[in-house]
This record gives structure tokens, sequence and C-alpha cells, in this order.
């Protein structure tokens, strides 16, 4: 394998993620799947393989939402996407027929458009979409599914609140939870790189109050177990052509230095030099120099830049907590109270609750020794570094 950090892969180079695969593949048979975890874990990639190799008797649809900004928009694609799959004969989609031959509209820049010009109900586009869907599963076989993976749902949602307002955002929300329960043959696979709890604390203050991500099972990758990392990272030393004094001890350095996450070991190979041997201690360098540099390509600076916008008022808090953790993690909640109570005034509530948040953003992690640390030990350091501590 050659190293290709950000790439498309091909399903046979994304390695590590079979046994997940297949307990996915479990939970899709009775209930759809919300996957929340950091940008570059790996959650596309495994969308990617289950999409191209799924079991004999599914069907299924991927697409990225973070494009679409209109519940309209999204409407249209979920119809495109469907007819992709099953065709476009009107005994595939009887009652989406019926709403053409009623409308006697087209497709314009994206969006089903009636004579006049406006775009046609979206609602009513989705529900016939999902309903000829569902009754076509039914036709294939006894047993047969469909499940549609669709990226990035938080931006959808955020573009639609953002361009149509939160009204618009929530509707969209109940739809996909009462198609959810009303389709037997129908699963949705939803991800997330930002949390879909900030939009929806978003919309509750817009008065919205259902839950639709109670019928969904909650998935978090996590980066590779430790030996897959260090195969993964193995086969790219030797495909990129780099030599080193201890192939092991560098693969394994690889693996431990990023975290055993996929994207970065292809990153940090690739930036290795091809005209001297590969060490350990050469790996730390190269590392250590990339994440260092103002003009690296890594991106770490998303995780400072987004507290800003999805903190509000508790933005210098979080600085605080994720300052103490990496100089000093793990931390019990006393310890950390103890050690910014020192320099500040804090009220024991909000830290609990900002702790908690901080936890589902995948920024910290809770030990089984009741003790917060960073989530990945990369970030962590590029934490220390970044901040000077």
């Amino acid at each position: 394998m050659k190293t290709n950090p950000g790439g498309q892969l091909s399903p046979e180079q994304i390695v590590g993620r079979d046994a997940l695969i297949t307990e996915i593949w479990r939970i899709l048979e009775g209930r759809s799947i919300y996957m929340n975890d950091l940008r570059r874990i790996g959650k596309t990639q495994i969308m990617v393989k289950m999409h191209a190799v799924r079991p004999a008797n599914w069907s299924s649809v991927k697409c990225d939402l973070g494009g679409f900004h209109t519940a309209a928009e999204f409407a249209t694609q979920v119809y495109r996407m469907s007819n992709e799959v099953l065709g476009t004969s009107k005994k595939a989609f009887l009652r989406m027929g019926e709403l053409f031959d009623k409308m006697k509209g087209t497709e314009i820049a994206g969006v089903l458009k009636l004579p006049d010009g406006n775009a046609a109900p979206w609602k009513e586009v989705i529900r016939r979409t999902f309903a000829d869907v569902n009754d076509a599963m039914k036709q294939l076989g006894p047993d047969h599914q469909i499940v549609y993976f669709w990226d990035e749902i938080p931006f959808l949602l955020d573009n639609i609140t953002k361009r149509e307002g939160p009204t618009v955002a929530m509707e969209v929300l109940d739809v996909l939870r009462a198609l959810g329960q009303d389709h037997d043959r129908i699963r949705l696979v939803l991800t997330g790189s930002i949390g879909l709890h900030h939009i929806l604390n978003t919309l509750k203050g817009e008065g919205y109050s259902n839950s639709p991500l109670n019928h969904m099972e909650l998935v978090q990758p996590g980066p590779l177990a430790h030996q897959d990392a260090v195969l993964l990272a193995g086969a790219l030393l030797a495909g990129d052509g780099v030599e080193c004094a201890d192939h092991l001890a560098c693969a394994t350095e690889v693996a431990n230095a990023v975290g055993c996450v996929s994207f970065y070991i292809h990153k940090l190979i690739s930036r290795l030099p091809r005209h001297a041997t590969a060490t350990p201690e050469s790996i730390q360098d190269v590392l250590k120099r990339e994440i260092t540099s103002d003009n690296n390509d890594w991106d770490f600076e998303h995780y400072r830049k987004r507290l800003g916008t999805y903190y509000g008022k508790d933005e210098r808090l979080a600085l605080e907590v994720l300052d103490c953790l990496a100089s000093k993690e793990p931390l019990s909640f006393q310890a950390l109270r103890r050690e910014i109570s020192a320099r500040k005034k804090i009220d024991e509530e909000r830290l609990r609750d900002l702790l908690g948040l901080l936890c589902r953003d995948h920024y910290l992690v809770r030990t089984k020794e009741n003790e917060y640390r960073f989530y990945l030990t990369l970030i962590r350091r590029w934490w220390t570094l970044s901040r000077s501590l």
C-alpha cells in the first residue's frame, strides 16, 4: 500500500474495521445508527467499505449531506439517490410517479420544481420516496433491506437552519424520525464529526422538544486496534519505500505516535524523508516538526477554533480545563476542580456539565478510574505545543 492521506481509499485498503463493520450490519437488522466521532477517525471510510461490500440481502445508498442547504435540495437528493438504486420505472416509484403526474413538474438546479417555479413539497417527496423504496425492498425478498449512508447530518441541519430557519430544520428531523419508525425495510446510518447535540441544543432553544436519536444506536468507531495500526503502518512504510533501521520498531512508533488513527498514520509516513533511514527517533522528530509548523496542514487548529463556535460563554472555562489536562492528565473531577479553582472561582455544576460536553465532543474521555484525559494523545501533544504549556 502507498500513503494517501485524505484521498479516497479502495475498500481493500480500509483495514482494521472488519469486526466493527460486521457488528454494524448486525445492528442494522433491527435499527438505524448514528455514528459520531472526531473528524479523520475513519467514519466515512467505514461507510465506503460497507457501501462497496455488503451482504446479499442489502441495498445501499451513500451521500455526503454537507453540501445541501435547503430541505428541498435534500429531498430531491433522496429521490435521485433512490432512483439510482431501484431505477426510474413507475412500477418502482408508483407514489412518486403519481406526484409527478399531478405536479407536471421538473428538476431544475438540483431541486424538483412545480410548473409555477416553486419547489415541490419536500416532505411529500421524501415520504413518497421512502414508501416506494420500502415496497420495492419487499419485492426483492422477504428479508431484503436498504440502508442510506448519510455523512455529516449536523452540517445539513446547520445549513438548513441558516438558510431557511430553525423551524424547517426541526421538521426535517421529525420527518426522518418518523420515517425510521414507519418503514421496516429502511435503515439510516447518519454520521457527524460535530456532535448533533450542538444542533439539537440550538433547536431546543427555539422550542424543539423531540428526541430524534432515541430510536437509533449510537456508535463511536474510535482509533484502530493497536495491532491493526501497526500492520497498516508496516504496509505503508514498505509501499512508500521508506528504509527502516528496524521495520517493526518504526511501524510501532508510527502507530503509537499518532494514536492508531489511520489518517494520521498515512499522513506521518507520507512526510518521512526517502533519502534517509528511518528510526523511531527520526519519526518523532518529523512529527514534532509537522505539528509545530505554522504552515502545517494537519488541521489541528480546528479543535481550538470550534470552542468559540459551540461553547459560547464557556469557551474560557473549556480552555482552562484543556490546558490543565494537557499538562497534568489524568485528573479526577475534584483534582481538576482544585487546579482550576486556584486560578479562578468556578461553579461545580457548570464544570461537571462542561466536562460532559467535552467528552461528548471527544476532546476528553473518562477512564475506568473516573479520571479525565485527552481522547487522543496526538491532540494532547499538539495542544501542549501550540499553547506553550
